[in-house]
């Protein structure tokens, strides 16, 4: 089996060389199609021995996609952002032999991406799932002027849910340059449906933009409709729940609201950490501590025991967690059980020593339990 790697790109000079490195080794052809260039782009494109082909940007994305398949020449296509990279490349290869092998009507592969903020020393964001890898077909083709998404156009996409071999890095939602794409994005959102009307295969989208923006009314709405939507995302609807939950704290919306999306989110996920979080949190603003309390234990029971196999996104991280475990030591101190607090502190630390809210808790804390003894 030959492989080609695709992508598309624009200055990304930066981000090109180390994302090459990991499709060294796996890729028999190498098609870049740049957008206007003017750093370093294309020459470094040249000496990993792409193909380098020019195409005027039309401010449609799937356009730009589709025109790099077209000169990919191998039976399956990796195809990435300048900003993304395999964390495991040097399995890509055997994985997508397997594959192909184990699953011969499969179009498509959809795989764990994991978020990383490299202005803040590369913590982790959270996880989301994307295709790709797929198959070459005149068949098989991108739509959608942003967010554009892979379909099959003579008939349902076959998806393959990789395990977690094929996980990439990306580096795209970095705090430090997320807000002008999100707004690029908009913008891009906003002249689609000038052009063909707002409907549902927008809302996702736009869910997402407004709440990059913090626009947490827009950002509420759109989740919602999008939670609601007959249009579902080929990937999970985690981060819809989140944005939809979040969006309504930002805004002090009413609990009893907010605890109702979180318990149906936990009807539908019922694995994931993050939604016995939210529930716990919020049941500790409604005075029901005890319920928050097991809430918050059920939380961290999932993501100290994850599932052996999960294809759903997740943004509970070492992060989160470490506001979970604080947020069981305030309710264990509220009960006089130091000991028992002092342990949940302790753990929020280890999980993240850079997180000052949680230091700022710890330290009130020992400051307490020192007063107390004296």
């Amino acid at each position: 089996m030959h492989i080609s790697a695709c992508y598309i790109v624009k200055n990304e000079a930066e981000n090109l060389s180390q994302s090459l490195s990991t499709i060294r080794d796996v890729a028999d052809d190498l098609v870049i199609v740049d957008t206007g260039s003017t750093d370093a782009t294309c020459r470094i494109a040249v000496q990993a021995g792409a193909r380098v082909f020019h195409f005027d940007w039309r401010d449609d994305f799937a356009a730009a996609r589709n025109y790099a398949l077209r000169q990919a020449v191998n039976d399956w296509i990796i195809f990435l952002d300048a900003d993304e990279g395999f964390i495991h490349s040097g399995i890509v290869r055997d994985k997508i032999n397997a594959i192909a092998a184990v699953s011969p009507m499969v179009d498509a592969v959809m795989v764990t991406r994991i978020n990383l903020d490299m202005a803040h020393d590369g913590r982790e964001l959270g996880n989301d799932r994307c295709i790709r890898v797929l198959r070459r077909s005149p068949g098989i083709r991108y739509e959608g002027r942003i967010h554009e998404n892979i379909v099959r156009m003579d008939g349902a996409l076959c998806l393959f849910q990789d395990d977690g071999d094929l996980t990439l890095y990306h580096t795209g939602y970095s705090t430090d340059i997320i807000v002008p794409k999100v707004e690029r994005n908009l913008r891009l959102l906003q002249q689609d449906m000038a052009e063909h009307g707002e409907g549902p295969g927008h809302y996702l989208h736009l869910a997402d933009c407004y709440f990059g923006l913090r626009d947490y009314k827009q950002a509420m709405k759109y989740a919602i409709l999008a939670l609601d939507s007959p249009v579902q995302p080929v990937a999970s609807r985690v981060e819809l729940f989140h944005t939809a939950i979040e969006s309504m704290r930002q805004l002090d919306w009413p609990m009893e609201e907010q605890l109702a999306l979180a318990e149906m989110a936990i009807r539908e996920y019922p694995q994931q950490p993050e939604f016995y979080g939210e529930r716990g949190m919020i049941l500790c603003g409604l005075g029901r501590l005890d319920e928050a309390k097991e809430s918050l234990l059920e939380a961290i029971d999932r993501y100290e025991h994850p599932p052996a196999r999960s294809t759903a996104e997740t943004y509970f991280t070492e992060d989160v967690a470490a506001i979970v475990y604080a947020r069981l030591g305030e309710l264990e101190a509220l009960k006089g059980e130091t000991g028992k607090a002092d342990g949940f502190f302790l753990r929020a630390m280890e999980a993240n020593p850079g997180n000052e809210r949680v230091r700022e808790k710890y330290e009130r804390f020992r400051k307490e339990k020192d007063c107390r003894k004296s």
